[in-house]
């Protein structure tokens, strides 16, 4: 019975010390970049060396030779290895969840903190060398008397006993009461996380560090109630009790870490955690196939042949080799849906979640997967998605920024103010304070702003380059049940799935938009090219021609001519405010307004007024026109024009002149009055009418090409047919602004034939 019990033991100490260990090993592996991950696992390889001295102790109690005291008790023997445990506690409570200011400013600390037990540790390992020393130092100091120290008398031969004295006391004291600096720098650390603790903003890491501050509490607490009986009742506690002490106190903080970290996302490495356990399990798993199948079948062969035995070994390392990866990955694959069916499922769940997300093409559609899969995966009665414009949820968005992961409502309550931080102008970033007696919290705040948040228990802020651009609401669950840390964790991972499905949802609309003013200046452009007139009448002893060259935007440029009794031409070049379809359905509205008035085509004065009550009484403030209206006699080239607001036109013949009458734009004044203006086309000359899209074009420079280029063009120019002066003009239009026009560019041009 007694056996039995020693091997179950040995058994268990070993099992626990070999997984804190490697677990620790794993954790340096993947997260050792980061401060808080590498003092935990220093924390965790030596809470394994515990149970490995005693699992070792209890094995080789039953084999060991007369005289091997040394190995009888070995955590007790080895006690000073173990004990790095304290220094690497302190330094994890310094280190999570962010380091201590006191490491930046004290890069030393690490050193500081592990110098007690790097002296320990020196004085029980070298404490017997120290004293072969004294022999050789007595040769030097030859024996001096006795001394007294209290009652006794001790002999002194020379200083090599008082160095021997010093030497084993120095030890004793070690031996016996370093238990106090252990327990002392537990007590700190346990301090510094429960402060740590109170300061957490993050709901998951205050889940976190609750967890393994209970572990660690439970462990400290087995450890100082070994210490304290050793002390104050030597031998009523059997070796045996007092060793399941110690390491319960080493095993529960391992432990808990395990725990934190395989069911809490502790430290950020979770899944990773998963693998590496259960990659060490179908190693195992290999492992034992070869020592219970595999080895006693090479033992059988190996009686009758040496070789048989070799060439069977050397045949299952090569099918090993061969089938090592796929086996291990069906093994794996196994282990993951015995071990972590029910957790597995859950992300599962979460990742084709994603995938949805990811594959969304309106914001309708997006709330409805999120509410289908929320409902799906975490009973969820209400699930609300709002995409917050700039202005809005103020107080909220600034407590989502500065949490940064999803956020119960009631945890708000702890809280009054978020503050910001600045250094040298610049945002560093946003911190919430704790909430104070008596003042308001911020769940108080937001639900002033908003009361519609009270329906949520969680919030799961989106966030765009650190800032909160919306947040995901649910409400409690169904069946009352709380949210658990995993399914928090899930949820942070998700915002940012959701994040870049706004994001390309937001380029969608773009697109769409963009194919929309597409199709719009399209029609635009073909209602533009229909209001225009067709070849110009043949006039005699005059040439007519009209030319407008279109830009990327359609603008509303429109011209006419109208022959009345083979007598007067009329004339007409307008521009309306604005572009696409709204500028062409007012040119429409123009034209047919200047054809229906046919009654007053050659009066141009009454032509302007009616057409300015018109736009006035029908469009809005922001809709408007310039207009040249002229009407020219075609027996002598005599003119007789109104101008609203329009460029002014030049009549060429000994120069280019302006014509520089004019009066209000169309639209602006109900009863404007416009007045009529007489001029002439002389002979040889001509009349030239443009849109501001010929001065107004520029170049890559930012220069326009304005009215006096445009003056010498048509004075160089001036002896040519109207064809050929509206192609001058065009081509130099465009050779000086290089670039895309902003406007569209129209003249019209009679020209007078000379005598």
């Amino acid at each position: 019975m007694a056996i039995s019990y020693t091997v179950i033991l040995s058994i268990l100490y070993l099992a626990c010390g070999v997984f804190i260990f490697l677990l620790g090993l794993t954790i340096l592996r993947v997260g050792q970049s980061s401060a808080p991950t590498r003092a935990a696992a220093l924390m965790l390889f030596f809470a394994g060396v515990g149970p490995l001295l005693s699992a070792t102790g209890i094995i080789l109690e039953s084999t060991l030779r007369q005289g091997s005291v040394v190995y009888e008790n070995m955590v007790e023997n080895f006690e000073y290895l173990w004990e790095f445990y304290f220094p690497s506690l302190m330094l994890f409570a310094l280190s999570f969840p962010r380091e201590s200011p006191i490491l930046r400013r004290v890069p030393l600390i690490g050193f500081l903190l592990f110098f007690p037990y790097v002296f320990h540790l020196a004085v029980m390992m070298f404490g017997d060398r120290m004293l072969s020393l004294v022999t050789h130092v007595d040769r030097l100091f030859p024996a001096a008397g006795e001394v007294s120290v209290g009652s006794r008398e001790l002999a002194v031969g020379g200083i090599d006993n008082v160095i021997d004295v010093f030497v084993r006391m120095l030890e004793k004291v070690h031996r016996n009461m370093f238990s106090v600096v252990n327990i002392f720098y537990a007590s700190i650390a346990i301090v510094l996380l429960a402060r740590n603790l109170g300061r957490l903003l993050n709901p998951r890491l205050a889940s976190q560090l609750r967890t393994v501050l209970a572990g660690l509490s439970v462990g400290i607490t087995g450890y100082v109630v070994a210490k304290i009986l050793s002390w104050t009742y030597p031998g009523a506690l059997p070796r045996d009790a007092h060793l399941a002490l110690v390491n319960l106190s080493l095993v529960a903080s391992g432990g808990t870490i395990a725990f934190a970290v395989i069911r809490q996302q502790f430290l950020g490495i979770r899944n990773v955690m998963r693998r590496s356990i259960l990659y060490s399990a179908a190693a195992i798993l290999i492992a034992v196939t070869y020592l219970v199948v595999v080895r006693p079948i090479s033992d059988f062969f190996g009686q009758y042949s040496e070789v048989s035995k070799d060439a069977f070994e050397t045949g299952f390392l090569i099918l090993t080799i061969i089938a090592f990866q796929p086996a291990l990955v069906r093994t794996e694959e196994v282990l993951g849906s015995i071990l972590l069916k029910g957790r597995e499922d859950t992300t599962r769940r979460f990742k084709k979640l994603a995938g949805e997300v990811a594959a969304v093409t309106s914001l309708e559609e997006l709330e409805k997967v999120l509410r289908t899969g929320f409902r799906d995966i975490l009973d969820t009665a209400t699930v609300t998605l709002r995409v917050c414009p700039d202005g809005a949820y103020v107080k909220l968005r600034s407590v989502l920024e500065a949490i940064g992961e999803p956020v119960q409502r009631k945890d708000l309550a702890n809280f009054e103010q978020v503050a910001e931080e600045e250094r040298k102008g610049k945002l560093l970033r946003k911190r919430i304070t704790p909430r104070r007696r008596g003042h308001r919290s911020l769940l108080d705040e937001i639900l002033e702003e908003s009361p519609e948040l009270a329906a949520f228990e969680i919030m799961v802020p989106i966030s765009k380059d650190r800032r909160c651009v919306g947040y995901v609401g649910l409400g409690e669950k169904i069946y009352g049940v709380p949210y658990g840390t995993e399914e928090l964790a899930h949820l942070s991972v998700l915002a940012e799935q959701i994040a870049a499905a706004l994001q390309s949802i937001s380029l969608i609309k773009e697109s769409l938009e963009r194919k929309l003013l597409e199709e719009e200046l399209k029609i635009a452009r073909k209602i533009q090219t229909q209001l225009l007139p067709g070849t110009p009448p043949e006039l005699e002893g005059f040439d007519l021609c009209a030319v407008t060259v279109p830009s990327r935007h359609v603008g509303g440029d429109y011209y006419d001519y109208e022959l009345i009794d083979d007598r007067w031409l009329v004339l007409v070049v307008a521009d309306v405010s604005g572009k696409g379809i709204p500028a062409s359905i007012l040119t429409a509205t123009l034209q047919g307004a200047v054809r229906s008035n046919a009654d007053i085509h050659t009066d141009p004065e009454r032509m302007l007024a009616r057409l300015n009550k018109l736009l006035f009484e029908n469009t809005s403030a922001s809709e408007f026109a310039t207009m040249f209206y002229g009407v020219v006699d075609l027996r002598d080239g005599g003119l007789r024009y109104a101008n609203a607001g329009h460029d002014f036109p030049f009549v060429l013949g000994g120069g280019a002149k302006v014509l520089p009458e004019s009066g209000l734009v169309l639209g602006c004044l109900e009863d404007f009055r416009y007045r009529a203006f007489a001029s002439e086309v002389p002979t040889g000359g001509a009349l030239v009418i443009y849109t501001d899209g010929v001065t107004e074009a520029q170049s890559d420079a930012g220069d326009f090409f304005g009215v006096d280029r445009l003056r010498t063009v048509l004075e160089e120019h001036a002896d040519r047919n109207a064809s050929e002066i509206c192609q001058r003009v065009i081509d130099e239009v465009r050779a000086f602004g290089k670039t895309e026009n902003q406007d569209d560019v129209t003249l019209v041009v009679l020209k007078r034939e000379a005598a």
